[in-house]
């Protein structure tokens, strides 16, 4: 098969060069954001958005050993106990 060649100008390729750094950096502002706002100890709500999954899933994987944390009736999600389990679970 043929290879494609495709010719830019110079002005072209810097445009394109100046796109994808500005994407580039975008992309790693947004995961330095989420990182920091991570949280360790979130609710049930926060842990169905940090996991991205209903709060009737997040039931059946209690029922199942998710880790949860429960005191004096008030439940809490680690973050870092969930990734684990994750982990654990699809490894």
């Amino acid at each position: 098969m043929p290879a494609l060649e495709i010719i830019l100008s110079d002005e072209q390729a810097e445009l394109i060069k100046k796109q994808i750094s500005a994407l580039i950096s975008s992309e790693i502002t947004k995961m330095k954001s989420f990182s920091e706002n991570k949280q360790r100890y979130m609710n049930k709500k926060q842990t169905c958005n940090y996991l991205q999954i209903s709060n009737n899933t997040l039931d059946n994987w209690i029922d199942q050993g998710f880790p949860v944390i429960k005191l004096n009736g008030v439940m809490r999600f680690d973050s870092l106990e969930i990734d684990k389990w994750l982990a654990s679970k699809y490894n």
